[in-house]
Order: structure tokens, then sequence, then C-alpha cells
């Protein structure tokens, strides 16, 4: 009996060991085909129906959350949560038997070698200057990271379909290459300020956002002034700001965003990151390798009247290369941007402010010294056909002549060969969107070097013999002498009698010399550089003498102007009023009632002092003053006349003159007794 039932015992005992042995071994893990495909299904290709709607959006960590939780004064690494996906669907949930696995059927080994997929390389980080066709004013920029983030500036407006359905939604599919519909994420969204050709389309998109809208953006930064508060009284305007505060707190409340109580999304947003006190100390954020540095945001000082001068200015670093975004600053915020940071701005790539014209002066281009520009202009613009832009004398600054091409130095949005069929689908896109990339690192070709005249010797300047006062006399006009030889009522050219700053005179029907001085009728004659930075200086004298005057335009006659208003000396023809303003000082001006008559062979004095008040004369009579004004003028161009109909005059410019320190009373005095004006008089 026990011969019989030992070999019965040893095979008990050896499949005991044996599962005792199997206990220990590494147990290999139990994957059905359902969550293999959750695991390797990239996240972007996912269709919304996948989406658990617990899992939509609104789980994702709003900006405003990062900004309570991060101290802004320090680096901030924009971080966004996973969206989770729900399981996908299977037909049956019943468990397959051993018996029921023939061999063609991969083992849970050869189904996970099988569906993991290889990693993604990364790929070169691009910039993209968007454009969804030639003759919209805009500007749009988006960098696509080597990991597939995707950081905005701005996003524009698509003039030519402003009231469709957003374009944004199509580019940003394409820059990503991903199909019609298919979901995708911004990390970052910034808005330069809240003018609409800059961001409206995000408004759009705000607005038309629903819960099974298949994006998500993760990140929205700006900083925007309290518009139509008495700090920012001007209201509106072309900014749509009502709209987008409305369509932003849609998209808070769609997202399912906390905010703080009282408040709302956008408040709760605007200026949470952004804001002086960070700046001052200087924000950063790094999105997946590119870094984003704020260098300025808006100041109450840089004055009410020019909302481009609230603009963001950012600069991203992608590598060793740095591309510096000026957005619409003007004049004044380029000058406390180049006094904040002088040869600092020194950067690669620049975008030029305003869509290339009326916007920083020269001295902030050569402090950045880029060796690309990039252009967001629409042709009208870039054609300047009507001559009232000042996209030429920008264009100038940079290379000293008038270019109008597209090249690997200077990238216009409205020179592309090509743009989107349609500007909502993404296949038109897909056509045209490697025409309006950048790949880094950028190499770009060693600019040839302009051919140069051979060098002369400088003209030596005799000052004519005067009766006014010499003292800081920069530049002396006279109507009765054109040049330094005598008075040539044929020249275009009015020559300076001290100090060689000589001007061009457009001439024509309307515009020539007479026996008394320069006539002037519908054209503005541009100052040159020298005197531009004189009355940029600490300070300055003005002196204008003008002979009979003629209103024409219907609203104003201007007298003396810059571009960007940085200085303005004009009649309001609706309340016969002379007013002298200072963009930097514009809620402050003089105002001189009953001008007509009063400027008939008037000489006007405008006496200029940092720290100091202005102080306006006629005929050496003082007739008003502002408060004390800070800083300088920071202005780009300076031109008497002016081209637009409805600020037209008719007069002759007599005499000019410009000092580079403020005259006394005594002095204005005497300088209009030489012109005939006095006591007596």
């Amino acid at each position: 009996m026990m011969k019989k039932l030992l070999p019965a015992l040893l095979l008990v005992l050896m499949c005991a060991l044996l599962f005792a042995c199997a206990q220990d071994l590494p147990q290999e893990p139990t994957t059905d085909a359902t969550t293999l495909a959750e695991e390797t299904l990239p996240q972007e290709t996912q269709p919304s129906e996948t989406v658990a709607p617990e899992t939509k959006p609104a789980e994702t960590k709003p900006a405003e959350t990062v900004a309570a939780e991060t101290n802004p004064a320090e680096t901030v690494i924009a971080e966004t949560e996973p969206v989770e996906t729900a399981p996908a669907e299977t037909e049956s949930t019943e468990t397959t038997t051993d018996e029921e696995v023939d061999e063609t059927t991969p083992t849970v080994e050869e189904a996970t070698t099988e569906a993991v997929e290889e990693p993604v390389e990364p790929s070169a980080v691009a910039l993209y200057q968007l454009a969804p066709e030639k003759n919209s004013l805009m500007q749009s920029y988006v960098i696509k990271t080597s990991n597939g983030k995707l950081i905005v500036i701005d996003g524009g407006i698509d003039g030519e379909g402003k009231d469709r359905a957003p374009y944004m939604p199509a580019a940003l599919r394409s820059i990503l290459g991903l199909e019609e519909g298919a979901y995708f994420e911004v990390e970052a969204w910034f808005l330069s300020h809240a003018h609409k050709d800059h961001m409206y389309e995000l408004s759009k998109m705000m607005r038309d956002y629903t819960a099974d809208s298949n994006y998500k953006i993760n990140n929205i930064y700006f900083d925007f002034p309290e518009f139509g508060s008495e700090e920012y009284p001007a209201a509106n305007g072309d900014m749509e700001i009502s709209q987008i505060r409305e369509n932003m707190n849609k998209y808070g409340q769609v997202i399912g965003a906390e905010v703080k109580d009282g408040s709302t999304y956008y408040d709760d947003l605007n200026g949470a990151f952004i804001n002086r006190e960070s700046v001052a100390k200087g924000l950063s954020l790094e999105i997946d390798g590119v870094k984003i540095d704020v260098l300025q945001t808006w100041d109450p000082a840089d004055g009410t009247s020019n909302m481009n001068d609230t603009s963001l200015v950012l600069r991203a670093w992608i590598g060793e290369q740095s591309v510096l975004f000026l957005n619409d600053l003007g004049s004044i915020g380029g000058r406390r941007l180049l006094t904040t940071y002088g040869d600092g701005l020194k950067s690669d790539i620049v975008q030029m402010a305003h869509h290339g014209q009326a916007g920083v002066n020269k001295d902030v281009y050569m402090a950045i010294d880029a060796d690309v520009h990039l252009w967001p202009t629409p042709i009208w613009v870039w054609n300047n056909s009507n001559g009232i832009y000042q996209i030429d004398d920008v264009r100038q600054w940079l290379y000293g002549e008038t270019f109008y091409k597209d090249s690997e130095y200077d990238i216009v949005s409205c020179l592309y060969d090509r743009y989107p069929s349609a500007s909502t689908k993404v296949l038109p896109w897909d056509r045209v969107i490697d025409g309006m990339k950048i790949e880094f690192p950028y190499i770009v070709p060693e600019r040839p070097e302009p051919e140069t005249e051979p060098e002369t010797e400088p003209e030596v300047i005799e000052p004519v013999e005067h009766d006014y006062v010499s003292e800081g006399l920069v530049a002396y006009y006279s109507g009765t002498q054109s040049t330094r030889n005598g008075h040539d009522k044929d020249s275009t050219v009015w020559q300076d009698l001290v100090g060689g700053h000589d001007m061009t005179i457009i001439k024509n029907a309307d515009n020539y010399f007479s026996d008394t001085g320069l006539r002037a009728k519908g054209v503005k004659h541009n100052f040159p550089e020298a005197i531009v930075d004189t009355v940029n200086g600490q300070a300055f004298t003005i002196e204008i003498l003008l002979g009979d005057f003629v209103s024409v335009g219907n609203e104003f006659n201007t007298f003396i102007n810059g571009s960007g208003d940085e200085i303005a000396l004009f009649r309001r023809n609706s309340v016969d009023e002379l007013e002298l303003k200072f963009q930097i000082n514009a809620g402050v001006r003089i105002k001189v009632k009953d001008c007509l008559n009063l400027l008939q062979n008037s000489l006007i004095t405008i006496t200029y002092a940092q720290n100091d008040v202005v102080r306006l004369y006629v005929n050496g009579e003082l007739m008003g003053e502002t408060p004390t004004i800070n800083g300088s003028l920071g202005a780009s161009d300076l031109f008497i006349g002016h081209n637009a109909q409805n600020k037209m005059f008719d007069t002759t410019y007599r005499s000019i003159r410009f000092y580079d320190r403020a005259l006394t009373s005594e002095e204005v005095m005497a300088n209009a007794a030489v012109d005939g004006f006095g006591a007596e008089n």
C-alpha cells in the first residue's frame, strides 16, 4: 500500500514546492486592451466625446490660482494639471478564459511591446507671425515650444472677417499638426493692451466657449488699467474693453474658475501676475524651456491720452536668442523703457512697435540693435500711399534708406506669398503656415555693408549776424534769408543760419518761399533730427513768427506738432482757442481765447524746462503757463504745418528759432522787440 501511495505523495510534495516558489517570483501586470489604449493614446488627439463630463477643462488649475500661490517677484514656472480622460468604452467586459485564447492572441507582454510608442523627439522651437490676410491691422504671434506647448501674444483680429468665427483655433491646430476639431491647449496667452486689433480674437474665442469646446487656455496674462476711471478717462473707444470683460467672465464660469468674493474672473486675472511691483523686481516665466521676461507694464505717470503706452513689453529667450516684443508702445513708454534698461535692451529680433510706425523713437531701436525686424503691418500702412504714416521714417532709421521687401532681415506680414483661403479651417492654414514661421536657432545671413559715399569735409558754418538773444540759440530759420548765401525763393531747403541744421521743404503751388518767408498750406515740413533732439532735451524754447493767417481746416489749425502728439500748438476752431499741449502732461493745457485775430502777424514763444513750468507767450506777452512738468517729451519727429483736411491753414512762416534752454521773460521780450513787437506797439 505504501509503495502505491509513495509516488502520489512525492507528486503532491513537488507540486507544493513549485507553488511556493511561484509565490516568490515577480508577478506580470495584468493589462487589458482598454487600459493599454488609454496609456498610449496621445492626449491632444483624443476626440472630445471621450472626455468625461467631470474632467472637462473646468478642472484645470486657473491662472489666478497659480498667481495666488506664487510670489510674482520670483521666477514663475507656468504649470497646468494634466487633463484626466475617461476610459474608452469596450463592447464587452466579460473575462476571457485560458481555453478561449488561441495561438494568434498576443500575450500581455507582446501587446505591451506593440502598443507602447517610441518617445517623440523634441522639435525645433518655432515663432509664427500670423496674418489671415494682408489688409488687417492686427498683431498675432505664437511660439511653439520643442514639446508642442503654445504661447500666444495677442492673437489680433481678422479684419476682413471681424464678425465671423475666430480664426485662431484653426491656425493653432495647424501649427500643432492637428486635424479639424482636434483637442489642443494654449499654455500661456498674453494680451499686450486693450485695443481690439490685438485682443479681439481671444475675446471671440471666450465668447463662443462652451463645455463642449475642444480646447483649453491654461493661463491668461494681462495688465490693463482701469479704463473709464478718473485715472484713465478714455473709456472703451475702440478698445472693446466691455466685451472682453464680459467674455472673459463667461469663460471663467464655463471652466469653473474660483474667484474672490465680490470679484470676477477678469478682475482676478488683471495684473495678478503682471504688475508694476513685480516688473520692478523682474518678473520671469519659464514655459517648456522658453523664458519670458516682462520688462514693462503701464504706469499712470505716462499720461492718459495714449493707450498704446500701456502696452506690455516682453522679451522671449529661445535658447541663446532673444525676441523683444514692443507691441504698440509709443514714444513716452519707449522713453521710460530706454531709461530703465539702456543698452540692456539689446536683442536679436524685435517686433516693430505699433505696426512699424508712430511707435517708439529711433534711440530705442538703436539700443535694441536687432538683426531681424518683425513687421505686423497691413499693406496700406506698409505702402503709405497717402503719406500720413511714419513708416518711411522708421525704415530710414534702420537702414538709412527706404525698403519695401520681405527678407530674412525684415519679415513683413503683408508681404507673405500666400494667405489661407478660409481662415477658420485647418487645411487652408496647413498650406501657408510654414511661410509665417521662424525656426530656432534662427541663422541670419551676414548683412552686406551698405555702399558709402566718399567722406567729405563738413561745411564750416559761419553764423549770420542777428540781433536776437544768442546764448543757447541752436537754429535760426529766417524768412528773408532762406540760405546762408542769401534769399533763394526757388530753394527746396530752408537753411539754418547759425547751426547748419537745414530742413527740406516740399515745394509746390501752395508751398514755396516768398519775399517774407515760407508760404505753407496742406503740407508737413519736417525738422531735422538735431532739432527733434533739442525739444527732447531738458529745456528748450521755440519761437514762431507768423504772417497773415487764414483758417482752412474745419476742426483745427495745427502749427507745430509731432506724430505722437508729444507737443502740439494748434487752434481749436469751434471755440477759437489757441492751445498748447504736451503728451507727457496731456491733462493740463494752456488755452488762449479769441485767437483768430491774435494770430495775424504774430510771434508765438514756448519755453519749456523739466521740473519747471511751461510758458506760452504771444508777441512777448505771457498768455499762460502749466504746472511743473517732469521728464522730456520723447518726440519721434517735429514738423510745421499739416496735411490733414481738418487741420489745414494758410500762412507764412516768417521766422523760426530754437534754443536749448528756456528763455527768461525778459529775453522773450527782447526777441519780440527785434521782431517789431513792444510796449509802443
